[in-house]
């Protein structure tokens, strides 16, 4: 918005407003592609929700894991395209492998002509060890205020209600908040956790593609709390 700004100034002639605009708009951007600033907001949304050890995660009826790990399907590969967020299929791997719910369910749609994230997600995770048998599919959602609509609905029917929530810890609390309120007894299990434990091998004042992404991430989750608020989802 600052550099459409400092763009529509410059048309009109308006250089000291053209100025101030730029100049900010410059200081944002590289504000939010450091490394200081993207692990403070990252720090904001995961510290509620630390990891825990899987001998005091406690048993469900079902293993919930929200869509969002994938690209999609891609022109010549055999299977979908993981993303940054690929932790949430690992860990619910892990969840289910170690005896927490019989029934893994994944959560996802897509684009019309298009395979769902759901259907995906579902063959990758077969590869991964989980049998076909214990997977089920929510293939209609298309954000997360559907993912647990839609989910939530499916549950009930099979007379599920204690669910094991796998998301990205930045987007926990949305997520659980949604699930909680469509009458689903939430367990938190968050997993891809953004803030790097080891020395920076640069200056973390320096700017990076990697950090931009972070605060994109948590800047996109925190506006996207508000909203859901602002629309009585939450």
């Amino acid at each position: 918005m600052l550099g459409l700004l400092a763009l529509l100034a410059i048309v009109l002639q308006y250089s000291r407003t053209a100025f101030l605009a730029g100049t900010l708009a410059l200081g944002w951007l590289y504000l939010c592609s450091t490394a200081v600033f993207a692990d403070y907001l990252m720090g904001l949304l995961e510290d509620p929700y630390p990891p825990k050890a899987l001998s005091v995660i406690a048993d469900a009826d079902v293993i919930v894991l929200l869509g969002g790990a994938i690209r999609g399907d891609t022109h010549m590969g055999t299977l979908g395209d993981l993303n940054q967020q690929a932790d949430r299929l690992v860990y619910a791997v892990q969840l289910y492998k170690a005896g927490k719910a019989p029934r893994l369910l994944v959560t996802g749609g897509a684009p019309p002509g298009a395979r769902s994230e759901a259907e995906i997600m579902s063959d990758l995770l077969q590869v991964m060890g989980v049998p076909a048998s214990a997977i089920l599919q929510e293939r209609e959602s298309r954000d997360s205020h559907d993912n647990a609509v839609y989910t939530a609905a499916m549950l009930n029917r099979l007379g599920m209600k204690k669910i094991l929530l796998v998301t990205s810890a930045f987007h926990m609390r949305r997520s659980e908040a949604l699930f909680a309120g469509r009458g689903l007894e939430v367990i938190p299990a968050p997993t891809d956790y953004q803030r790097g434990v080891g020395p920076e091998v640069l200056s973390p004042w320096l700017p990076s593609v990697s950090a931009l992404w972070r605060s994109t991430y948590a800047l996109h989750e925190m506006v996207g709390f508000r909203v859901y608020r602002y629309r009585g989802w939450l």
